[in-house]
């Protein structure tokens, strides 16, 4: 919505009413989306722990699955592969990761790997770092 009337270009005072509305509730959305992945980083691994929540956290974890795997067909024709271990993208049917000195086709007990391209990851939790982050907000970790 433009907050421009349009017959004198001069915004109303129902205009920016309405403006300001639109924004509080786009902060808001943002707000719980933000909730939704901090509930979910924290709870992905213990689906049960809440039933009210367990089912969509269930689903959630098939669908990252499923995009892991089209991530890595996607990877696989671009003549690439995920190491296993530290997910550093390096060439396909490479036997270990230049990153990581271990295996690259076979994740070792207790690996945590994100599997998302191009983001920030806290060091402790795995959780998603918005830029520029100090902490983790997840966890508290300091970032490094």
């Amino acid at each position: 919505m433009s907050i421009f009337n349009e017959n004198n270009k001069a915004p109303t005072e129902m205009d920016m009413i309405m403006s300001n509305i639109s924004d509080v509730e786009e902060q808001i959305y943002q707000k719980i989306f933000r909730l939704g992945q901090l509930y979910y980083e924290q709870h992905k691994d213990n689906a049960a722990g809440d039933p009210a929540y367990g089912e969509i956290v269930d689903i959630i974890n098939k669908l990252s699955r499923n995009r892991i795997g089209f991530y890595k067909n996607k990877l696989r024709l671009e003549g690439q592969m995920m190491c296993e271990n530290c997910g550093a993208i390096i060439p396909y049917g490479s036997v270990f990761c230049g990153h990581c000195g271990k295996r690259a086709d076979e994740k070792e007990e207790g690996a945590a790997v994100s599997f998302l391209p191009n983001t920030n990851r806290c060091a402790k939790c795995g959780a998603e770092l918005e830029s520029g982050s100090l902490f983790c907000t997840v966890c508290g970790a300091k970032v490094q």
